[in-house]
């Protein structure tokens, strides 16, 4: 090596850059701390340390287990034991089968009895007997409409009204709402917003074969106990004019200021509904409704999510 350096001296450059590189190397290692200090700072959990034992150990590689012959027998005989139950339950279903059907016959070869009578001992018709039930509105092909009994997720009928940032809220029409219609799609461009930002936008995009028509003037709605309410604007917002046509392959987006808005920040649950129009019958288009959700940003509760996250 000493020849070769006599052969092939180094240049000044070479030498500076040489010079140049140990200083760094020298200030960059006197940011880490001493192993004390570093053992001080973190301690690593026992599973871990096991789990770094365990590699150690096997160089590696997967360390093979053997099964003792009492493990193998008591294992078989689990095995069978579970075989057995599997066979006398299908035997007690198919013996619950034949007799369900033998009295299904029965029932079948008994005269039919004669239907009572929708009036009442005193000669009046029983008024609930003359009452049918209501038929449930389905929206667009029951994917992107549901009814005020489709709760999303709590339990019961929701009140029709409810207390929002010092206002009465009206319930929603409708609760269940997706965010696609077969090749129709909307989302919001940021699904947690920062408190402090001025707007968002919602992209509407079509990637059907035909055009489509939606309104503009979005609908808002947030989730109180279970149950989504309208979220009404602070002021009348100007009109948004007619309906927009998208056409097939394309996507549009409208936005929406924070400011026309009172807004709980602490709400989990925000949407944004949007009434679209598309090709149906001869009768004319079939109108269905489609949702994104959003939140705004929980400092203390994302930083404990995140936190979780990297912890599994």
């Amino acid at each position: 090596m000493q020849g070769r350096d006599k052969e092939n001296p180094k240049s000044p450059a070479e030498e500076l850059l040489e010079e140049a590189f140990d200083a760094c190397m020298e200030e960059q290692m006197s940011f880490i701390p001493p192993e004390s200090e570093i053992a001080r700072m973190h301690t690593f959990s026992e599973s871990f340390q096991r789990a770094m034992e365990q590699l150690l150990r096997t160089r590696g590689k997967t360390e093979r287990r053997t099964i003792s012959r009492k493990e193998f027998v008591y294992g078989f005989n689990r095995a069978a034991a579970g075989l057995l139950i599997l066979f006398v339950l299908g035997g007690a279903c198919a013996g619950g089968l034949m007799l369900l059907s033998r009295s299904s016959t029965k029932e079948m070869e008994a005269p039919a009895e004669a239907p009572a009578s929708s009036e009442t001992s005193d000669g009046y018709e029983d008024e609930s007997a003359g009452e049918e039930a209501a038929p449930q509105e389905s929206g667009g092909n029951g994917t992107a409409a549901g009814s005020v009994g489709d709760m999303d997720p709590g339990e019961g009928r929701p009140s029709v009204t409810a207390e929002f940032c010092g206002r009465t809220v009206e319930l929603a029409e409708l609760q269940k709402l997706s965010g696609e219609w077969e090749e129709i799609k909307t989302l919001v461009n940021s699904p947690v917003i920062a408190r402090d930002a001025e707007s968002f936008k919602v992209t509407i995009g079509n990637m059907e074969e035909f055009s489509i028509h939606y309104d503009p003037a979005l609908r808002l709605e947030v989730c109180l106990e279970g149950a989504w309410y309208e979220v009404p604007a602070r002021q009348e917002l100007e009109e948004r004019g007619e309906s927009v046509t998208l056409e097939s392959g394309m996507a549009q987006d409208e936005e929406i200021f924070l400011e026309d808005y009172d807004w709980d920040y602490e709400a989990e649950r925000y949407r944004v509904v949007t009434r679209l129009e598309v090709p149906g019958t001869e009768a004319g288009p079939e109108e269905i409704f489609l949702s994104c959700e959003f939140r705004f940003e929980n400092p203390e509760e994302d930083l404990e999510d995140a936190l979780r996250s990297e912890e599994e």
